[in-house]
């Protein structure tokens, strides 16, 4: 699909609502605005209500905020749809794509729904096909390397033509809708930055990222009940594709939950309560989807870390109750940071310290795969319109919605040291290395460290410690830089 600055917006407006923080400053048009390149240039986006028009005027004040009001996050499902349509095109700017609701039924699994009826879909589907198109756009794009500065007057994000309605008659010869076919192309934007052409001779862009069907019909399934999670996803799709580097907690609290909740939770216990739990259930539904965590050990306070086999080791704790005693007091007994209370109490400034907390976040092993397969091919391919999405579905430069899921939904989470590495640092001696269980064992006990311990100081469960000293479970080259750098600072 398209994944350009442009795109990316228009999908933060469509899932985040009000929160994205549009400008209302006194009367007139309500307009949200991102700055590019250190605020050298900018993207204004402005909502419109005449989605049929040749010059649509901008929506103003309170009419403009009730009908942001009214996106759907769903919406966000099919702004993607169609950037992923528009890079078949070779001048989507001036060619439309086609849809029907066969297609989009299929692409967001609402034909396996067995809740609503042919006539709800269709309703459905309809409202929200229409909402990425009430968007507007504006481009003031300063110079960036070959590329010359450039502007882009008020266009549509998306173009749509009046939806061509099906009907069929029943026995007694009433009407009813059974379908439609939507006719879409994009602004005028799509010249700089989905013009094979100009990025060919250096005067624009054409960028791409891979969507998934998984991750659509994942979206449409926890938007209802778990609405922070779905933005995340949305955001990361394109943050994971511009690159992999650490992002900050609080970023991603902004995304998920808005400005304004963050301010509410910096400001008082109760909502900063929720909050957090929040926060927790969200990581857990991320987790679910496939996406990996790694956590900045320097940074990251292990009181927030989310409630995960692997990451707390309170599942160690025995069941007998004679047993859970002795181990409660050989806990009480250690010195203040060794206990395991010490990892789960939320001490005074924790929250503040939270949301500067570092942590990487990686997209499902599908997605990664295909940017893998995506950096090593860049050159840009001509689309013919004609090509079905399904016959390009396994493309890697212009990836449209797949079909095919993970097989492994399961992440990978593990905690950073403090300055993260894959190599073990250069004055550890190759006898050094902490490559077997036995090794391990032996570097612990020569410490005084019990496994509950260990675990706690490298974020692991007490289980995977033992695992790995019984010669069960391998040491990753990471686990040997996390495993050095905690023993080496206990001696």
């Amino acid at each position: 699909m398209a994944s350009n600055k442009v795109i990316w917006e228009g999908c933060n407006i469509l899932s985040q609502g009000r929160d994205i923080g549009w400008v209302e400053a006194g009367p007139g048009s309500p307009y949200y605005e991102s700055s590019v390149a250190k605020g050298k240039g900018y993207l204004s986006f402005w909502i419109t209500n005449e989605l049929h028009v040749k010059h649509p005027t901008v929506l103003e004040e309170e009419a403009a905020l009730a009908l942001i009001d009214q996106f759907d996050i769903r919406a966000a499902c099919l702004h993607l749809i169609y950037a992923a349509y528009a890079t078949q095109l070779e001048r989507p700017w001036e060619q439309q794509f086609v849809l029907n609701d066969r297609q989009l039924e299929r692409y967001l699994g609402l034909d396996k729904n067995k809740k609503l009826n042919k006539q709800q879909k269709l309703e459905l589907l309809l409202e929200l096909a229409k909402q990425p198109c009430h968007l507007l756009v504006y481009v003031s794009w300063p110079e960036k390397g070959k590329v010359k500065s450039f502007s882009v007057s008020r266009t549509w994000l998306w173009e749509i033509s009046e939806p061509i309605l099906h009907f069929q008659e029943d026995l007694m010869g009433n009407s009813e809708m059974v379908g439609f076919t939507l006719q879409v192309k994009a602004g005028n934007w799509a010249q700089y930055f989905l013009n094979p052409s100009r990025c060919k001779d250096g005067n624009g862009y054409y960028e791409y990222g891979i969507l998934s069907q998984c991750i659509l019909q994942d979206l449409m399934t926890i938007w209802y009940n778990h609405e922070g999670a779905a933005r995340l996803i949305l955001w990361l799709l394109f943050k994971t594709k511009v690159g992999n580097g650490p992002v900050r907690a609080g970023t991603l609290f902004k995304v998920a939950f808005g400005t304004e909740k963050v301010e509410q939770a910096r400001k008082a216990s109760a909502p900063r309560k929720r909050l957090v739990s929040q926060w927790k259930t969200t990581l857990k539904v991320l987790d679910e989807q496939g996406w990996k965590f790694t956590f900045d050990l320097a940074t990251y306070p292990p009181q927030y870390l989310p409630d995960l086999p692997d990451l707390l080791p309170l599942t160690d704790i025995p069941d007998d109750p004679e047993q859970a005693a002795e181990f409660w007091l050989e806990d009480g007994a250690k010195g203040e940071g060794d206990r395991l209370t010490d990892t789960v109490k939320r001490p005074y400034g924790g929250f503040e310290q939270l949301l500067t907390a570092r942590m990487v976040v990686q997209p499902p092993e599908e997605i990664s795969r295909k940017l893998e397969e995506l950096r090593e091919s860049r050159p840009v391919r001509s689309i013919s319109a004609g090509e079905s999405l399904s016959k390009l579905s396994s493309d890697a430069e212009t990836p449209p919605p797949s079909s095919s899921k993970s097989k492994s939904r399961k992440s990978e989470r593990r905690l950073l040291s403090p300055e993260p590495s894959n190599q073990l640092p250069e004055n550890t001696k190759a006898t050094e290395k902490i490559d077997s269980g036995e090794k391990l064992k032996a570097l612990r006990l020569t410490r005084g460290m019990t496994q509950s311990v260990l675990a706690a100081k490298i974020g692991k469960s007490t289980s995977w410690v033992k695992l790995v000293e019984t010669g069960r479970r391998s040491i990753t080259p990471e686990d040997q830089t996390l495993l050095f750098t905690v023993l080496q600072a206990t001696m």
